[in-house]
C-alpha cells in the first residue's frame, strides 16, 4: 500500500469519525490529482488574478500563491483567522468554496464592505472532484 493511499485511507477514516469540514478537506487533498488541478488553475479565471510564481500574500490584484501550500498551514493558526480549516488543504478548500471565510489583508483583495473580490461560485460551478485537484495542485506550491 502507498503512503498516498494510507494517507487517503486515514483521512477517510477521519471523515466518517468526525464528519467536519476539515477532515473532507484532507480526504479531498488526497484524491485529488495536482497534475489535473494545474490544468484547471491556468483554464480558469484563477490565473488571471493569482500569480503562482511569487510568494504569498503578495500581489497587486490577489494574493500570490506560489507559497500557499506553506502559507495555508501558518494562515489557520493565526488569531484573526475565523474560518473552519484546521490544516492547508481545509484552508486552500475554504478558500475556494466560500472566500469571505478568511479574507487574507491588503487593501486591493476586498470590496468596499469587507468581502474577498473572489467569485464566490465556484462551489455551484465547479465538481467537487474539480475541487479536489485544485487543492491538490495548490498544495504543491511551496
Amino acid at each position: 500500500m502507498t503512503i498516498r493511499r494510507v494517507l487517503y485511507v486515514l483521512a477517510l477514516v477521519a471523515l466518517w469519525a468526525h464528519g467536519d469540514a476539515a477532515a473532507r478537506g484532507a480526504a479531498g487533498a488526497a484524491r485529488g490529482d495536482a497534475e489535473r488541478g494545474a490544468t484547471l488553475f491556468a483554464r480558469l479565471p484563477c490565473a488571471s488574478c493569482h500569480d503562482i510564481t511569487k510568494p504569498s500574500p503578495g500581489g497587486d490584484i490577489c494574493p500570490n500563491l506560489g507559497s500557499i501550500g506553506m502559507e495555508a498551514a501558518r494562515r489557520v493558526q493565526l488569531a484573526e483567522y475565523r474560518g473552519k480549516a484546521k490544516d492547508a488543504a481545509g484552508y486552500i478548500r475554504e478558500s475556494i468554496l466560500d472566500p469571505n471565510a478568511f479574507v487574507v489583508p491588503g487593501p486591493n483583495y476586498r470590496t468596499a464592505d469587507g468581502q474577498s473580490i473572489m467569485p464566490k461560485t465556484f462551489g455551484a460551478t465547479l465538481k467537487p472532484s474539480e475541487v479536489d485537484d485544485l487543492v491538490a495542485f495548490l498544495l504543491t506550491r511551496r
